[in-house]
């Protein structure tokens, strides 16, 4: 697929639809194999887009990638939710172009820590994140319980 017009810009609510049908077509966000819990629902992706931090990519009007991230003013941190773009987009910067601008608003709100979850067996994310100065602070257990 050649690339036509890609755009970077923040995530904004007529984005959700496209953001939703691609996280949902992405095995590595599915938190269960039970009911429709495999991303996150629409209306979280709307909080995300009116909080301000996060991202979406566009080739020509579709979305071909995102980042999801949200901030804590109380303890000053940026969370990097999630990212993911489509394979043949790979390798032109992205996720740095969206983490930067990220990175850039909150430090801009008083942020002081940046934060991700990167899964032990994702080294291909760990090297990205590592290159962009995330260091790893130790191996923890992700622990959810959904109400």
């Amino acid at each position: 697929r050649r690339i036509i017009k890609m755009e970077i810009r923040g995530l904004e609510n007529r984005d959700v639809e496209g953001v939703y049908e691609l996280g949902m077509r992405v095995d590595e966000f599915r938190a269960n194999d039970e009911g429709d819990n495999r991303f996150w629902p629409k209306d979280t992706l709307e909080r995300f887009a009116e909080q301000g931090f996060s991202f979406v990519v566009e080739d020509n009007g579709e979305t071909v990638g995102f980042l999801l991230a949200s901030y804590s003013p109380v303890t000053r941190k940026l969370h990097w939710d999630n990212m993911y773009v489509s394979e043949e987009y790979r390798g032109k910067g992205i996720p740095k172009e969206c983490y930067e601008r990220a990175e850039k608003l909150a430090s801009g709100k008083g942020a002081r820590i940046v934060e991700c979850i990167v899964e032990q067996n994702n080294h291909a994310s760990r090297k990205m994140v590592e290159s962009f100065g995330f260091d790893n602070c130790g191996n923890y257990n992700w622990m959810l319980k959904f109400l």
